[in-house]
């Protein structure tokens, strides 16, 4: 962080230094702070995604269920609530993917499947899931807040099976 800060005082300087001492036009200078100043905007926008914030994109089809977190809505702050999981792809049962964050809308029957396999989890029961339409947008859903009407995520999930070692 402190390198990023440090690069971006350094690219102040350098616009400070172009539009004092050159002998360039206004539009030349003018366009150069338009310009350093879009990127900082977006680079600052484009940080949660660097800091590992969960993304509301369309997560796999199949997947490893590593942790699930439900934040339940709140009326008086108005939020409407989320179900963030943390999960691997699979696309067979070697694969070795890096886990990624996803945010998904809440709905009531999405909390007790997204509940009941967190605790198996705590178990030690590993699990594997799979949305059943995993081409359906689930980012940004129009949701009633009386729940009638809710859009709730099509995902099932399953006990991960023991292993088959070959005997010795």
């Amino acid at each position: 962080m402190a390198g990023l800060i440090a690069a971006y005082v350094l690219i102040a300087i350098l616009l400070l230094s172009i539009n004092l001492y050159s002998n360039w036009s206004w539009q030349v200078k003018a366009g150069s702070i338009i310009i350093t100043t879009a990127f900082y905007i977006v680079t600052y926008l484009s940080f949660p995604a660097l800091l590992g914030w969960p993304t509301d994109n369309n997560p796999p089809g199949n997947f490893h269920l590593i942790a699930a977190h439900v934040q339940q809505p709140n009326k008086i702050t108005g939020n409407d609530g989320s179900v963030f999981i943390w999960l691997t792809q699979i696309d067979d049962l070697t694969s070795d993917v890096a886990p990624r964050a996803y945010e998904l809308p809440y709905s009531d029957a999405l909390y007790e499947i997204i509940i009941n396999a967190n605790n198996k989890i705590k178990k030690g029961i590993p699990q594997l899931g799979e949305f059943k339409d995993p081409e359906q947008s689930l980012a940004g859903q129009i949701k009633d807040i009386s729940g009638i009407g809710d859009k709730s995520v099509s995902i099932q999930f399953y006990d991960l099976p023991d292993p088959l070692f070959p005997e010795k």
